[in-house]
């Protein structure tokens, strides 16, 4: 397990899926891939993953993708990649649910996100969304159980936000600037600077 040795590990039961399997249209292919000062885009998100203690870990790919899992990750392929983040948020669910009582969902292309946040998420109950700056909520996000059937009927581009989840606790992140995702290749540029 490479989790930081100051850090204890997270509850077995609270996993994290990593979502990577979009196109990557706006950035004109595979972002992911890409490199952020000295690693693969993706890594930044599963480094923190690692950081902040979790011990179940899924990254949901495209059949055609070309990232290599890092040790101590599940490789979980969505055949459905191209109807949207939501084939991909029901595909992981599915792959974790069996051995998970919580999930955190959290995009591979948001290279900013600190451990701690992703703790705060893990810890917390119920539903807890990200609240962005602008009021907004969305990823990371962390579900309880109860919410794992309804985010495995998620299609098309619907997140869970659209879900009907019942009652939904908001995390204010601490900072702003660990939202920022990697949609064009100026904002990669943006990030390595």
């Amino acid at each position: 397990m490479s989790t930081s040795s100051c850090v204890p590990p997270l509850d077995r039961g609270i996993g994290i899926i990593l979502l990577a399997a979009g196109r990557g249209t706006r950035f004109g292919g595979d972002k992911l891939s890409r490199d952020l000062r000295g690693k693969p885009l993706w890594n930044w998100a599963a480094l923190a993953a690692e950081k902040a203690g979790f011990s179940q870990r899924y990254l949901v790919c495209r059949p055609d993708s070309s990232l290599c899992p890092r040790a101590g990750w599940e490789a979980v392929i969505n055949h459905h990649a191209d109807e949207g983040m939501g084939s991909s948020i029901a595909a992981g669910v599915a792959a974790a649910a069996p051995k998970c009582e919580r999930l955190v969902i959290a995009l591979a292309d948001m290279p900013l996100v600190e451990p701690g946040h992703f703790r705060d998420l893990a810890r917390l109950r119920g539903t807890v969304f990200t609240r962005y700056d602008d009021g907004a909520e969305g990823p990371p996000a962390a579900f309880p159980k109860k919410a794992f059937a309804a985010l495995q009927t998620l299609t098309g581009e619907r997140g869970a936000r659209h879900l009907d989840l019942g009652e939904t606790d908001m995390l204010i992140p601490a900072n702003g600037h660990m939202l920022a995702d990697v949609d064009t290749p100026a904002a990669l540029d943006a990030l390595s600077r």
